[in-house]
């Protein structure tokens, strides 16, 4: 049995190039889970079980997602899975964006999105992974770091398409 719950909330793109379609941000935000308990004193909602998320372009799929509020507006949204994947069109001409990681963590307030653990983000064929990418929405900025393992480094790969030829 899948629970559904839709939540009036503002959930901000996230890519580091483009803002999102503005169709995105005027709908509904659709949750689906197998199981969900809200806890009104914490100002949390716990979903579990084949999340899925969608707005407008923007869909997610975790294992967990945890959507904290206070006075009603949401101020954050935690999405757990092996991994978490999210995916939206930022706008007409390009394509999906494809982001990855054990841990998805969005800071409303701030528009700040962190991926955490194996992350990954994909857009037109550029690729970069990682332990930890941050996307700082307003400065459109994307740092992405190996995290605490010295051996591990971040990767980018980058298609001929995509490169410049001066030919």
């Amino acid at each position: 049995m899948h629970f559904k719950l839709t939540f009036i909330l503002i959930f901000v793109s996230w890519c580091s190039l483009t803002t999102a379609l503005p169709s995105d941000r005027q709908q509904p935000i659709k949750i689906e889970s197998d199981r969900a308990e809200k806890d009104e004193k914490k100002g949390t909602t716990v979903y579990e079980g084949s999340v899925v998320i969608r707005q407008g372009t923007i869909k997610i799929n975790a294992d967990k997602v945890t959507v904290f509020s206070d006075s009603n507006q949401v101020d954050k949204i935690i999405c757990i899975g092996k991994p978490a994947h999210y995916q939206q069109r930022p706008n007409l001409e390009d394509g999906l964006v494809f982001a990855s990681g054990n841990t998805i963590e969005y800071y409303l307030a701030s528009d700040k999105i962190f991926l955490l653990k194996n992350a990954s983000l994909e857009q037109n064929g550029t690729t970069i992974t990682g332990d930890k990418i941050n996307y700082d929405l307003r400065a459109e900025v994307v740092k992405a770091s190996a995290g605490d393992n010295t051996r591990q480094r971040i990767q980018m790969v980058i298609p001929p398409s995509n490169q410049k030829d001066d030919n």
